[in-house]
């Protein structure tokens, strides 16, 4: 075996490994891929857990209570913390949008968060908020709430509280046996 016949195996074994590396070097950016999406649904997962644990808390709840049932009547140190606690869930949900544009969060977490935005901006109490708020939002996101706020029209007849009890009712009932 001549020297040009071992170079050419050295060059044809060396090709191989490059491509075996360029296939391993895939593989390893679609884990990549894979975990970086996982990570970004468990910090939206945790945020959303985060703020329902706080509605949890007495003082806020019963300040998101009053701001859905008597806002009007509302203290001062009242709109100050559904303020605080409604502008914070405009700008958790900016983020997934942000994440969402950046294909980092799927189509079906986004439309989830549609859903909930949909609800929330129905609310006369989340309008103001978002009105107040939505200058320190980024454009895009800015734009996409403020269509959101076009499209839904304002439910003044039902509040959070009151679509609960329809609910609870409709589950209290016997169900029909047949």
């Amino acid at each position: 075996m001549s020297l040009s016949d071992l170079a050419a195996i050295g060059s044809f074994i060396s090709g191989i490994a490059v491509f075996m590396s360029f296939i391993f070097l895939s593989l390893q950016l679609r884990q990549a891929n894979r975990n970086q999406r996982s990570l970004m649904q468990q910090s939206r997962t945790g945020r959303n857990v985060e703020i329902l644990l706080k509605m949890a808390d007495p003082a806020v709840s019963e300040t998101l209570a009053q701001a859905n049932t008597n806002c009007a009547a509302m203290s001062d140190a009242k709109i100050w913390s559904f303020y605080g606690f409604s502008a914070a869930v405009f700008w958790s949900y900016e983020d997934c949008f942000l994440q969402f544009q950046a294909k980092t969060l799927d189509a079906s977490s986004w439309a989830s968060d549609v859903a909930t935005l949909e609800r929330l901006v129905a609310y006369p109490p989340y309008r103001a908020v978002w009105k107040m708020a939505r200058e320190g939002m980024g454009g895009d996101y800015r734009d996409y709430v403020d269509s959101l706020m076009h499209k839904v029209p304002s439910d003044t007849f039902r509040s959070l509280t009151d679509v609960f009890k329809i609910f609870i009712a409709e589950e209290l009932q016997p169900t029909q046996r047949g």
